[in-house]
């Protein structure tokens, strides 16, 4: 099974390499293995069971106090969506393992004040899945079974009086939008360099098509009650700006955000923790060290009061 296909055109090898250079900085470049990560933040994890599928679930200390609170309070969670990681090797062929060297988004729950949950994708971070093989999360990486049995952990994990702000980088970004759409709990959607448009990015790079997975481009609108933000890298050439601008604009009042001096790696890490570092609404004043602050607050505003 072959994720990726190319011809002996220049141009198209080139639109390959290009791609996986991103992926082999994606490798490289980062703060190291989620396993250290989880050791070094002091994560709390374990294996949830979805719909189908194994998940490994990390979470922050305020997690865990929201998970201890009276049943009657309302809390807003963070769930964040990697990407899609090691999903190729260097020769385009599915790897072994899809779990990304060097996680985007993992880093966050230790800086991040509000209780944030870090749902693994079906196959990723060592779960031992008997279900799992290299078609999971390459030709079925934005399957409906993956967006279901993420709902399912979720669900099984979360209190049903909280609310939930999914947060996706890349891929996570497009099984943000799917499950936006099928989690109750969800009142806000952030999007960071999302592939929102997957028929247009397999036709821009000739790859593969996924005829089992999912495009957030054709499915039906969210609810108006659904916040939404999706930002976009100036410097992007793995998800080119205009495609998330035109699956922005079909969407009810959701706002689009094109950041300057960013690609599609680099430096989403550092927006996003600058962002969660800063305390209080910064709607009148926007920090562009921290460009991802508006969407949170904006995004806990729409979503409602935390109760204790």
């Amino acid at each position: 099974m072959v994720d990726y296909q190319i011809d002996s055109s220049g141009a198209k090898i080139g639109n390959f390499l290009r791609t996986l250079l991103v992926l082999l900085t994606l490798a490289l470049g980062g703060c190291g293995h989620w396993q250290a990560i989880a050791e070094r933040d002091q994560l709390q994890q374990r294996l949830v069971q979805g719909e189908g599928f194994q998940h490994r679930l990390l979470w922050n200390a305020a997690a865990q106090r929201a998970l201890a609170a009276p049943r009657r309070s309302m809390q807003i969670w963070h769930i964040y969506l990697e990407g899609d990681g090691h999903a190729v090797n260097v020769f385009g062929q599915p790897s072994t393992d899809p779990t990304p060297p060097a996680p985007i988004l993992l880093p966050a729950l230790a800086v991040d004040s509000a209780p944030a949950l870090y749902l693994g994708r079906p196959c990723y971070f060592d779960t031992a899945d008997d279900h799992c093989h290299p078609g999971r999360w390459t030709l079925e990486r934005y399957s409906a079974g993956t967006v279901t049995s993420l709902r399912a952990a979720a669900i099984a994990f979360i209190p049903p009086q909280d609310k939930v702000i999914l947060i996706g980088h890349s891929g996570g970004g497009a099984l943000a939008l799917l499950l936006a759409a099928q989690l109750p709990q969800t009142c806000a959607v952030i999007t960071l360099a999302g592939n929102l448009d997957v028929a247009t990015w397999l036709k821009a790079n000739d790859f593969t098509p996924l005829p089992d997975s999912l495009d957030p481009a054709i499915q039906p609108p969210l609810p108006t009650a659904i916040a939404q933000w999706h930002f976009a890298g100036a410097d992007d050439k793995v998800i080119l700006p205009q495609w998330i601008q035109a699956v922005s604009a079909r969407q009810p009042d959701a706002r689009y955000v094109r950041l300057p001096d960013t690609d599609h790696i680099r430096p989403w890490q550092r927006h996003l923790l600058n962002s969660l570092k800063i305390q209080g609404n910064t709607a009148s004043a926007p920090d562009p060290g921290a460009p991802l602050r508006p969407a949170l607050d904006n995004s806990h505003t729409v979503c409602g009061k935390v109760t204790e």
